[in-house]
């Protein structure tokens, strides 16, 4: 999100005339930087970068010090993103099908390293998909449980495509489906879960930005218009896609029902995946 972040600030500045600084808030999924936009004054000088995490997931998951629909006026989606499932290149499994098969065989031999929420509900979402039984491993971060599917330790892993990348191209890992409907532009020889029988399986991150709730219409348009001409231009639809997102550039006057229905679609997925609240 801050090379996403970065890339658009830059062609921000040079089409509006105006400095655009890019301002890190990490805390709890981009929860404090959501809470600091929301509460700012609406002159269309203080924009959030937000997407699943801030206005999908964490309403669900913790307690947090803003509405994500009455408290922003969205601006635009700008990428989405699926998770991928990896496992060891030494590993026999080399499809979904394979998975399915051997799980089935041997329901309390397999396992999936969960270092975030969103892998969490992928995996949880295969199981029930497929009635198959896989122990969840939780990890606090992403690496920790790619370096425990190269050495073995874990059967597989669910990691976003950037921070898969190194270890596929090292050829370390192997990539058995990727959770979103389509494929990545990042991975395009990775099959989806649905092109693998997971009927309807989607799972999309999705980042996007938004003004606060009175940030006059007209200031909301020419940022959302300003965005979509960036996305046509090759060198940053680049470093979007080279970061492990697809650019995906959705209006801001249909942004309010696609927001309201990731909400709700969050939701479902976290509680069936069983994740309790913060």
């Amino acid at each position: 999100m801050d090379i996403t972040a970065r890339a658009l600030a830059d062609g921000l500045g040079r089409k509006l005339g105006q400095t655009f600084v890019v301002e890190n808030r990490p805390s709890a999924g981009g929860v404090a930087a959501a809470e600091y936009v929301a509460r700012s004054s609406a002159d269309g000088y203080t924009l959030l970068m937000g997407g699943n995490s801030t206005h999908s997931a964490s309403p669900h998951l913790r307690s947090i010090k803003y509405d994500p629909i009455r408290d922003f006026k969205p601006v635009a989606r700008l990428a989405t993103a699926g998770a991928v499932i990896l496992v060891s290149s030494k590993s026999p499994l080399h499809s979904m099908a394979d998975l399915l098969r051997e799980a089935k065989a041997s329901p309390d031999r397999f396992n999936y390293g969960s270092p975030n929420p969103g892998g969490q509900i992928v995996g949880e979402k295969i199981k029930r998909s497929a009635g198959i039984q896989m122990l969840r491993v939780p990890y606090r971060g992403t690496p920790q449980a790619i370096t425990d599917v190269i050495a073995g330790t874990i059967t597989l892993t669910v990691a976003d495509a950037a921070a898969a990348l190194g270890a596929l191209t090292s050829g370390q890992v192997r990539a058995l489906a990727i959770s979103s409907a389509q494929r990545s532009m990042l991975l395009p020889a990775v099959p989806t879960l649905q092109e693998q029988g997971f009927a309807d399986f989607d799972v999309t991150y999705w980042n996007g930005m938004f003004a606060p709730a009175a940030t006059p219409v007209e200031v909301v348009v020419k940022l959302g218009e300003t965005l979509r001409e960036l996305l046509q231009d090759e060198t940053i639809r680049e470093r979007i896609i080279t970061a492990g997102l697809d650019p995906a550039y959705l209006a801001h006057d249909q942004m309010d029902a696609y927001v309201q229905t990731e909400l709700s679609r969050w939701g479902n997925f976290i509680r069936e995946a069983g994740i309790e609240p913060n």
